[in-house]
């Protein structure tokens, strides 16, 4: 999994070489069996060195989670604010969270037990992304709904921004493996245009 740190202000290219050799050993062995040595085994450096970069696995998984999140939010603002029409707006939006990340979740044999991991910085790095994603969704659909493009029901963009958010989460939930959840992203997508269309 090719983590991209450069965008969020982060270039140094052996975090990126450990952030990628740490996602496929995670993905390989699950999040606990991984040692720090095999993480450093498979960046190609010594255990000194990796210290150089990260405290711990748990350190790795936390940066990962923020890049994530980081890349995501970006992704969002430019398709929602592509000129695209709504329903496709709302599809681009959508995949904005369907990256290496989803996959890695959704096709290893370990994805569950990565999203069970309440340690760290972890949760807090999840809250801040997921809340930035929220008020990015929130802000487009109050423009839309002012520029008369978009009908909001009674609960308002917020409500709306959370429901969105949240059938994202529950056709990864449900999904049978990545490409599965690329599926029901497509059907969730357009279903959720359909129903804003002013």
């Amino acid at each position: 999994m090719q983590v991209d740190t450069g965008r969020i202000g982060q270039s140094d290219d052996k975090q990126q070489v450990i952030l990628t050799a740490a996602m496929a050993a995670f993905a390989q062995y699950g999040f606990r069996r991984v040692s720090m040595d095999e993480i450093a085994k498979r960046a190609g450096m010594s255990r000194a060195a990796l210290y150089l970069h990260f405290r711990n696995k748990e350190d790795i998984l936390s940066t990962g989670v923020r890049i994530f999140f980081a890349r995501a939010a970006e992704d969002l603002e430019t398709a929602l604010s592509s000129g695209a029409s709504l329903e496709d707006a709302i599809r681009l939006g959508c995949f904005s969270t369907a990256g290496d990340m989803a996959r890695f979740l959704l096709d290893s044999p370990h994805g569950e037990e990565m999203l069970q991991i309440k340690t760290g910085e972890v949760p807090a790095h999840v809250a801040e992304g997921e809340a930035r994603m929220h008020g990015i969704w929130t802000e487009w659909l109050e423009h839309e709904a002012a520029a008369g493009r978009v009908h909001l029901p009674k609960g308002g963009a917020a409500s709306v921004a959370t429901a969105i958010i949240a059938g994202q989460y529950g056709q990864k939930a449900s999904a049978a493996g990545y490409d599965d959840y690329i599926a029901r992203l497509e059907v969730y997508a357009e279903m959720m245009g359909r129903a804003l269309r002013a």
